[in-house]
């Protein structure tokens, strides 16, 4: 179930299907409303016996078909944006891990370029033994060297 806003789009559906429901339970509330109301009691009686005209009730037919269409076409252009909306909350699930893993590796650059100063200035501290060790040698060849004879 995805969670989009308050309502989650199953709840949607439902809400919908119900809408559709209610809608056609109206339409043909108000074709029995109108068929009272000016038929009267001959109308009754012919309807009764089969013999009522079906003129009467075709547009109403019509609309609800129309409506009911209508609803189809909606409910379908949901689905789709239900099916859209789960393959971005995947998109955007991998985009996070991919974070995640970016995350991982700015963290290791970090620590790398730390050990990097390290080893630098212990490198810097053993070229300076190495130069004074370099000039004492240099003197020590300099000096004349007391001859035993």
């Amino acid at each position: 179930m995805v969670q989009y806003g308050p309502m989650t789009l199953d709840r949607e559906i439902l809400m919908l299907g119900g809408l559709i429901v209610l809608l056609v339970a109206v339409i043909v509330l108000a074709v029995f409303c109108t068929r009272r109301r000016t038929g009267g009691a001959t109308r009754g009686a012919e309807t009764l016996g089969g013999t009522g005209a079906p003129e009467d009730v075709a547009p109403w037919v019509l609309e609800g078909q129309r409506l009911f269409h209508l609803w189809q076409e909606r409910i379908e252009r949901l689905n789709e944006l239900k099916a859209r909306l789960s393959g971005m909350a995947q998109e955007i699930e991998q985009l996070r891990t991919e974070i995640g893993h970016m995350d991982a590796m700015r963290a290791q650059i970090t620590r790398l370029g730390e050990e990097n100063e390290r080893y630098r200035v212990e490198l810097d501290h053993l070229r300076e033994m190495l130069a004074r060790i370099a000039g004492l040698a240099h003197e020590a060849s300099a000096r004349p060297r007391p001859t035993g004879d």
